[in-house]
């Protein structure tokens, strides 16, 4: 017999991806009989614009679309990034040098890690966040600090309580605003008290703005409104979310052009960068934001109003979001989040997300997604009524 081939050990830090086991609880009890009512996964039920889809459908019959792609993202893209950025935030970027195109703002954020942290450096990542934060920092063997986000605080991490021997150590500090999972929205005052920090110890900001065009009130602020943030930072956007294009695999970072430069170094080395066609339609898409973006938000807004008055209605704690199509929520009773989610699932095949999935600090939490039609929200929050707790 052979000897039996061994696999590197980086992996053995993951654990099983969230998303991918609620899926798999989704499919047994669907199994069983059950008609589930998925609330968990934040992907959107709403098409792609259809002149966005057609435009698309223009350029794949292009022949000049079907050759390698421009690996940091074709100059049209990039222009259009800065000029999208320029209308919406009023910020000034060079497309040669602070933007880059991404397969994914997913696909970036796991690669970053790889350019600015070494074995044994120390990066901070909020705690409850996105799990792919995690990503590349495990496999560039560096260690994760987790800063809490906790309510009384707006979900913000409270940069005066970091002690200064833990801020002398940080190369790369995570920060996610809109916050996905709690729809928090960080200020002016916030991102530039820790530009400041970041300056004054030399850390590394990395701010995933990815929901930022799903917002209700105040547009929420890009990290670059303040100045000095080039300095310190990078910033990530998506079309997946905006436009509603979460399959497109189309993101770009902007930013610090050292940032910027290494990063789409490694990329050259590992892969080829997105389909010529979709960086052209997702040119057109921010070319034509105006034209798209304001129903799609009004849509989720609108979700969001008559979803959490029905939680509301049944004892729940909803926690006043500003963004995303998110709802952060506590049940009516303190339970866990895990047996929450299980409760629902076995009592009204309705599907969400355990708070603590996205880090213990969002025990006692639940996140719901509103990317499932109106009557399916609806028939959702007079299941979840109708439970007994």
């Amino acid at each position: 017999m052979p000897k039996k081939l061994a696999l590197g050990a980086k992996m053995n830090k993951f654990p099983p991806y969230l998303f991918k086991e609620l899926d798999e609880k989704r499919k047994a009890a669907e199994k069983k009989g059950g008609s589930i009512i998925s609330l968990a996964v934040g992907d959107p039920d709403i098409a792609t614009p259809a002149p966005i889809a057609r435009f698309a459908a223009k350029e794949v019959l292009k022949k000049s679309n079907h050759s390698y792609p421009c690996g940091k993202g074709s100059e049209k893209l990039r222009n259009s990034i800065a000029a999208w950025h320029m209308r919406r935030h009023g910020i000034k970027l060079d497309a040669g040098a602070e933007v880059l195109a991404l397969i994914g703002s997913k696909e970036g954020i796991a690669h970053l890690p790889f350019i600015v942290l070494d074995k044994g450096d120390t990066a901070i990542i909020p705690n409850p966040s996105y799990p792919a934060y995690k990503t590349g920092v495990l496999l560039s063997e560096a260690k994760i600090v987790g800063i809490p986000l906790k309510e009384k605080n707006g979900f913000l991490p409270d940069l005066d309580a970091i002690d200064e021997k833990l801020l002398k150590k940080i190369k790369l500090f995570f920060l996610n605003y809109p916050n996905n999972p709690t729809g928090a929205v960080a200020d002016k005052n916030f991102f530039a008290k820790i530009i400041k920090l970041a300056k004054k110890y030399s850390f590394w900001i990395a701010q995933d703005a990815a929901y930022s065009e799903i917002y209700f009130n105040k547009p929420p602020l890009s990290i670059f409104e303040v100045s000095g943030a080039k300095d310190v930072a990078v910033e990530f956007h998506s079309v997946s979310k905006t436009f509603c294009m979460t399959g497109w695999r189309l993101a770009w970072l902007i930013g610090n052009k050292s940032i910027i430069r290494e990063l789409g170094k490694l990329k050259e080395n590992m892969d080829s960068g997105q389909f010529n066609a979709i960086q052209e339609t997702a040119a057109y898409a921010l070319d034509n934001y105006e034209k798209f973006a304001p129903s799609l938000r009004r849509t989720f807004h609108q979700r969001r109003k008559k979803f959490a008055a029905g939680l509301e209605e049944s004892g729940w704690s909803v926690y006043p979001c500003e963004a995303s199509f998110f709802i952060w929520a506590r049940p009516p009773i303190k339970m866990s989040s895990i047996k929450c989610v299980y409760k629902m699932l076995d009592c009204a095949g309705v599907l969400a997300t355990p708070g603590s999935g996205f880090g213990n600090c969002g025990e006692g939490y639940v996140r719901f997604s509103l990317t499932a039609r109106d009557s399916l929200l609806l028939k959702a929050a007079n299941k979840i009524k109708k439970i007994k707790w």
